[in-house]
């Protein structure tokens, strides 16, 4: 039977605009995410993939519904265990690499680790394999600037993995690139979710990307439509 890991129910989240028209972006959404699955949000720009994935992520709350890890319901948790949620159980992937420009490669891919535990050389040697994985082992002590744009992000594929999470949450994680550095960078990015048994929600417009993956949604009129 499988494993529901995250789960989202009746979802409701609409903003004010500075007419002060509301504009409702997520109603009455429901979405199940079974452990192991790779899943794809796809929908037009401003649809509200984004915010989704904001909400999954405990980066924005709910106007109504709520959101479930695990079976835990995420708006129940208290500080430390939200701090614990957002930077051990789930890493993020984001359109634009987001590197520190200050911090080496390494030092990058380090400091979410870095954060919640003083065991330096321990970080710093997980930090060295999982940038190996990624085929940056000899760019550790680079500065982002002197990366490629596809290392870039494979950089940042590395750093959401330093913590060992359970959940990834990526928004458009290739689209800053071109479609064969993305993919390429995108089925490296399969590869090492699956050999960890993890589980990954991916929002993104390309439906070349979304046909990657092993279950697809669309986003429109504030729902999900299963394709």
């Amino acid at each position: 039977m499988a494993i529901i890991i995250l789960e989202a129910a009746e979802l409701e989240k609409s903003f004010i605009q500075p007419d002060q028209h509301k504009l409702v972006i997520l109603q009455n959404l429901g979405l199940q995410v079974e452990q192991g699955s790779l899943v794809a949000i796809t929908g037009a720009s401003g649809s509200g993939k984004s915010t989704l994935l904001h909400l999954l992520g405990s980066l924005d709350r709910p106007d109504q519904g709520m959101v479930r890890f695990a079976g835990e319901n995420i708006a129940a948790f208290n500080r430390k265990r939200l701090a614990a949620y957002r930077n051990r159980d789930i890493g993020f992937v984001f359109q634009f690499h987001y590197l520190m420009p200050e911090l080496t490669v390494l030092e990058n891919v380090a400091a979410p680790s870095l954060i919640q535990t003083f065991k330096r050389e321990k970080t710093f040697a997980a930090a060295e394999e999982l940038l190996r994985e990624v085929g940056l082992g000899e760019k550790f002590a680079l500065m982002p600037y002197q990366l490629s744009g596809g290392e870039k992000q494979r950089a940042a594929i590395a750093r959401s993995l330093i913590n060992s999470p359970r959940l990834l949450l990526a928004d458009e994680p290739i689209g800053s690139l071109d479609w064969k550095t993305g993919e390429t960078v995108f089925q490296l990015f399969k590869q090492m979710i699956r050999e960890r048994g993890l589980t990954a929600v991916i929002a993104t417009h390309n439906s070349q990307l979304a046909a990657l993956t092993d279950k697809r949604y669309l986003l429109h009129g504030g729902g999900l439509e299963a394709l």
